[in-house]
């Protein structure tokens, strides 16, 4: 078998000086190039910081990050200080941020803030920086990309910065690219827009994507692969079919639940299912599963073991001791 371009095996990553507060707990995945893997769960759940510890973007003196491996196109991240991770980014690996409005300098220009990156990255003229910025500009689809080089962020819609901030991850085409909730903000269009752009650029540059979101039908419509966090830690990984077809944990089971289903000439949805109660404190996780005092499935074991990983189908793993088609029963009371 062929080296996965992006392996992560048994992450952590704890806050504070004495690493008091651990946030993210054991999570392990693979990502080939040129695939998309979806990071679903709720907001705390650890998708943003597995994906920016990958970055090296926490700062070293309050945060300690371990792991087994972690490598990215044969580099040891685990090994790289600030001035190594400083030439990743940008040319090995790229982020777009949740809201653009907040990443980008009110105070410099569209164009000076995209010829920063390649200035940087690249030793190129001033005119071969502008040429690339024009172009990575109209890669993105944005409108009389020429004038809005001069323009600054405030004079932009929200797709639009969102689409440069797609322009600044991608300019000096990086391996692998982390889309962190590029979508949220946005209207409906202008989400189907971003998404059809993402794919399309993954396709023409065989991009490995890690998209982190909450919303499922994003990851129905361009995830390869899932992997559902709860509480800093994976509960559920496997394809996008295995997971919308073959939910094998109660927390996956919740969050599908809870999704609107709309169908032609249907003039009412049937009231969506919400998961009780709230994540726990990182500080004082239950015992046994994370999730059994939320969960409609749980039996009273649940309560009392943390359980082991295990196979539900080739290449489709789950941490529930609950059988196979459980999720598919009538939901009993809740654990208490």
């Amino acid at each position: 078998m062929t080296q996965p371009f992006l392996s992560v095996r048994n992450l952590s990553v704890s806050f504070g000086a004495n690493g008091e507060a651990k946030v993210v707990n054991g999570v392990s995945f693979d990502l080939e190039a040129g695939k998309t893997l979806c990071l679903v769960g709720e907001s705390g759940s650890g998708k943003s910081v597995t994906a920016t510890s990958l970055m090296g973007l926490h700062p070293a003196k309050t945060t300690r990050i371990t792991a087994d491996r972690m490598e990215l196109d044969g580099i040891d991240l685990l090994s790289c200080d600030e001035a190594r991770f400083a030439e990743l980014r940008g040319t090995k690996m790229a982020m777009i941020f949740q809201d653009p409005m907040s990443s980008l300098n009110p105070a410099l220009t569209i164009g000076f803030q995209l010829r920063e990156a390649v200035f940087l990255h690249e030793n190129l003229s001033r005119a071969d920086q502008d040429a690339r910025v024009l172009e990575v500009l109209q890669r993105v689809r944005i409108p009389d990309p020429e004038r809005r080089m001069t323009s600054y962020p405030h004079e932009l819609s929200g797709g639009m910065r969102q689409r440069v901030m797609i322009a600044m991850a991608l300019i000096c085409r990086p391996k692998l690219l982390i889309a962190d909730e590029p979508t949220t903000a946005l209207d409906v269009t202008v989400q189907a827009q971003i998404l059809w752009l993402l794919g399309e650029l993954q396709r023409e540059f065989g991009t490995a994507i890690i998209f982190i979101t909450h919303d499922l039908g994003v990851v129905a419509e361009i995830g390869d692969d899932v992997a559902v966090m709860y509480a800093g830690s994976l509960v559920e990984k496997g394809s996008v079919f295995d997971i919308f077809d073959r939910a094998s944990h109660g927390y996956t089971a919740g969050l599908l639940s809870a999704t609107a289903e709309f169908h032609p000439g249907q003039t009412a949805s049937k009231r969506l299912v919400e998961i009780p109660g709230s994540l726990p404190q990182f500080s004082n996780l239950p015992q046994g599963c994370n999730f059994a005092d939320r969960c409609a499935f749980a039996a009273p074991s649940c309560l009392d073991r943390t359980p082991d990983w295990r196979e539900v189908a080739p290449g489709h793993v789950t941490s529930c001791d609950q059988p196979v088609g459980a999720f598919d029963a009538p939901k009993k009371e809740t654990a208490r």
